[in-house]
Formats: C-alpha cells, sequence, structure tokens
C-alpha cells in the first residue's frame, strides 16, 4: 500500500525524466525563455506531461552548476545526473519566482527542522525536503489527502503517533510533524542505505521501491528511474529535491534569496476544551488570527473535549495556564455542547433536528456508527449550548414536507432559496419531479468551520 503521494505543491514536478548518459562537461547556463505552461505550486495547474516535456528539453541544454560548499550540501552528496541540472535550470528560470516564496518561507522552520535532524542523526540537507512537498504551507492538502509541511497521508501518520481525527490533524503541526517525517526518513535510510531510493519509497512508499528493485535488478534509484520502473512522480521527485538543495545551499550564485525568521518565542499550554480559539485569544490578549496560525492543527477552530496543547506567544503562557481548566466554562459562545441521550434519542434524529449529518455526529464523537450509543451515553454536539433546545424542539424547521401541487420553484421561494440553492441542499437534479410526502431540506448542514467560533 502505498503510505505517501506527492503534495499539491509537489505535483507540478511529478513528471521529470532521469536520463542514463553521464553529463557532458559544464557549460555556461543560456537564460531559458517562459514556458507556455507558468509553473503554479500552490493551484497544481501545471500538467504532468507538459512539466516532463519541459524538463526533456532543459536535459538537451547545457547546464552550468556553480560549485557550491555550504553546511547543508556538504550533509549529503548531490549525485551526479543530468535531471538533477535541468531541475535546476527549470527552478531558475520559469519557477523562479515560486521557488523563491518557498525559501523565504522555509525561514519560519528551518531552525526547528534542523534541530530535529540533528537529534536523530540525519543530514541537514533534509531541511529542504518541503520545498518541493508542500513549500512550507502547514495547510497544504494534496489531491491524494496528503496534508501539511511534510505531506503526510492519513494512515503514516498515525503510525508515527501523530493525532488525525475530526477535532486535530497534527500533520498541520509543524513541530511534531516534523519529529515523526525525520523517525520515517531514517527508518526509511536504515533500510535501503542510500539517499535517493529513501526518498523515492517516501514518495512511492518503500514497498514499491523495493518490490520495483526486486523485479528488475537495479541496485540504484538512477536505474529504477532509466528503465521507468517506478512512477514518473517519484522519477520526478528525486531530482528536483536535489535541485532545491543545490539552490538554497548557495542561493545567490542563483539569482535567489533565503528569508530571516521574525517569529517571537512561543510555549505551549495544556487546555481543557471546548473552548474556542476565538475565546482563548480574547483572553491572551491576542488576534484571533495570529493565533489560529499558531495552531494550524485544531481544524475547526476549537480546542476539543479533554485537554489539548495549545501554542501562544511565550509571554501570555502565564496567564492562560492559570486559566486552562475554567475557560471552557466561560466561553458561552463555544459551538459545541455536551448532550446526554434521552429514551428516544438518536444519532439520525440529532442529526436531523441540528440541520448537521449523521458523519459530522460519528466523526466529531469519535463514533463508529449510529449503534455505538445508547440512552444514557453523553456525546458533543455542534452547537451552542444556548441554541440547543429551540433546535431540539423546532428541528423540523430544517425540512419540508413536500405538497401536492409543489415545484422546486415554488418550494424554493417560500423558503427564501434559489432553486440552484434547493437543489444543491438535496444532490437533486433539475429535471426530477416533487412527490407528495417527500422532505426537502431547506436550511444548510450545520457544521464547526476553522475559526468559525
Amino acid at each position: 500500500m502505498k503510505l505517501l503521494r506527492g503534495s499539491v505543491l509537489f505535483a507540478t514536478l511529478l513528471s521529470l525524466a532521469c536520463a542514463s548518459a553521464p553529463p557532458p562537461a559544464p557549460k555556461p547556463v543560456p537564460v531559458v525563455a517562459s514556458s507556455t505552461i507558468k509553473a503554479d505550486f500552490d493551484s497544481a495547474k501545471r500538467d504532468y506531461e507538459q512539466v516532463y516535456a519541459e524538463i526533456l528539453a532543459h536535459e538537451q541544454k547545457p547546464a552550468n552548476l556553480p560549485v557550491v560548499d555550504v553546511e547543508a550540501v556538504k550533509s549529503i552528496p548531490v549525485p551526479e545526473h543530468r535531471s538533477i541540472n535541468s531541475a535546476v535550470a527549470l527552478f531558475s528560470n520559469e519557477m523562479h519566482g515560486d521557488i523563491q516564496t518557498y525559501l523565504t518561507r522555509s525561514s519560519r522552520y528551518r531552525a526547528l527542522i534542523e534541530k530535529t535532524l540533528a537529534d536523530h542523526d540525519l543530514p541537514k540537507g533534509i531541511a529542504y525536503l518541503p520545498v518541493i512537498e508542500s513549500g512550507y504551507t502547514p495547510t497544504m492538502t494534496s489531491r491524494s489527502g496528503a496534508h501539511g509541511i511534510w505531506q503526510f497521508m492519513p494512515d503514516t501518520a498515525r503510525e508515527y503517533g501523530l493525532r488525525v481525527d475530526w477535532w486535530i490533524d497534527e500533520r498541520a503541526d509543524p513541530e511534531r510533524s516534523t519529529r515523526a517525517a525525520v523517525q520515517f526518513l531514517r527508518d526509511l535510510y536504515r533500510d535501503f542505505n542510500d539517499w535517493p531510493l529513501a526518498l523515492a519509497a517516501y514518495n512511492a512508499g518503500p514497498r514499491r521501491i523495493r518490490n520495483a528493485m526486486e523485479e528488475t535488478g537495479a541496485a540504484t534509484f538512477w536505474e529504477l528511474s532509466d528503465l521507468t520502473a517506478i512512477p514518473k512522480e517519484t522519477r520526478g521527485y528525486v531530482p528536483t529535491f536535489y535541485a532545491a538543495l543545490i539552490i538554497a545551499s548557495d542561493p545567490q550564485s542563483y539569482g535567489f534569496r533565503l528569508g530571516t525568521s521574525e517569529e517571537g518565542e512561543t510555549k505551549r499550554v495544556e487546555i481543557e476544551g471546548p473552548v474556542s480559539l476565538r475565546y482563548v485569544a480574547e483572553v491572551a490578549g491576542l488576534d484571533a488570527e495570529e493565533l489560529r496560525d499558531l495552531n494550524p492543527s485544531l481544524q475547526r477552530g476549537v480546542v476539543p473535549p479533554g485537554r489539548a496543547a495549545v501554542r501562544v506567544p511565550s509571554k501570555t503562557a502565564d496567564a492562560l495556564a492559570a486559566r486552562a481548566s475554567t475557560m471552557r466554562r466561560e466561553d458561552a459562545d463555544v459551538q459545541v455542547c455536551s448532550f446526554t441521550l434521552r429514551d428516544g434519542d438518536t444519532i439520525k434524529r440529532l442529526a436531523r433536528s441540528l440541520g448537521t449529518t449523521v458523519e459530522t455526529l460519528l466523526a466529531m464523537n469519535n463514533l463508529r456508527s449510529i449503534k455505538s450509543v445508547e440512552e444514557g451515553d453523553t456525546i458533543y454536539l455542534p452547537v451552542r449550548a444556548r441554541e440547543l433546545g429551540a433546535l431540539l424542539a423546532h428541528g423540523s424547521n430544517i425540512y419540508y414536507a413536500v405538497k401536492k401541487g409543489d415545484t422546486l420553484y415554488s418550494v424554493a421561494r417560500r423558503h427564501h432559496l434559489t432553486v440552484d440553492e434547493l437543489l444543491d441542499l438535496n444532490q437533486l437534479e433539475r429535471v426530477r419531479k416533487l412527490k407528495a410526502g417527500e422532505r426537502l431540506r431547506i436550511a444548510a448542514p450545520r457544521t464547526l468551520s476553522a475559526g468559525g467560533m
């Protein structure tokens, strides 16, 4: 099973191929005209095959890589392969603006990553792997569901000790996800004893790389690439890492610069939830957006039930710690409350009354099925405590029972909706005829959104 997929950011380079011939003597790098397809990591709109063609075009042109001699590039040998030279040329020209953005953003996390790498005796240069994974964006999510700076898939993240559930996604926690990624990379290097193969396994999964080696008899990543025995995604992944490392190690030679971190010291404070980050920010005298940026793993904008760590500026930590257990009783606006099931209450009935989905209630309570709870059990609901009674009493306002003669237009108009909104709420086709007695949703499902407390 594939453990990791490349991120949305890295997806622009999935089709880089590796030439089998050794590189010729270095020649001056020509100025490369802009491609017809502008590289855009964040939107991932580049076509993989077009990128592949682009890198092949670069391979037909001379590339000159100045000698670099800095700690990062010294820490991990850079192979001599034409695809790496081609990726450097591509990064330095068509993708210059994007790479500059990611190198600047890297300054927020490099010290953290380098320390973690040092703690595990891994090369300092690995700190630049997120350049091609996520651009150092903690909230980046790929089409395949990989998330965070290190683009973990959920199962692999949990395997390496990260919490991934409805409330918290620690793949977005720079500190904890970095620790998990470094442990994963350490394990891969221990298995393959070769960094190009270990990096390929990080992208494609160790089993896939091992199987390809056994099937072809190849002993190196470059042989696997030349034999096209591994996906284009992975054939591009390894060369572009080395290209990012070379550029980051000697940025001025390629027209880049590295940013300087300006972030202040922070601490983690254990807070008892549920309590909204908005209220925590109010108590701490912080800007709510700043607090959310410090805590991207709290994806609902809420400290979940129980105790959870919240990262705050160090100067506010002591004051928050003193109120860590009381804020949940003071935050009247948090859109979460507890509810004890009474006779006749079911997850389905509660979801209908609250205008939410069964899936939401199951996920936020870590329940496997609607049969997991019974009378007397207490669960959490996505609603303010003061609104709960009215919603339970008037849950029928969420739905409308169709009467004879009703049309989509008449129902939509009666409930101040457009026909398109009514169709979307009920996942209906426009040509569908209504039947008397059927129930139509006339209010949007209720859920929690990040920061939307």
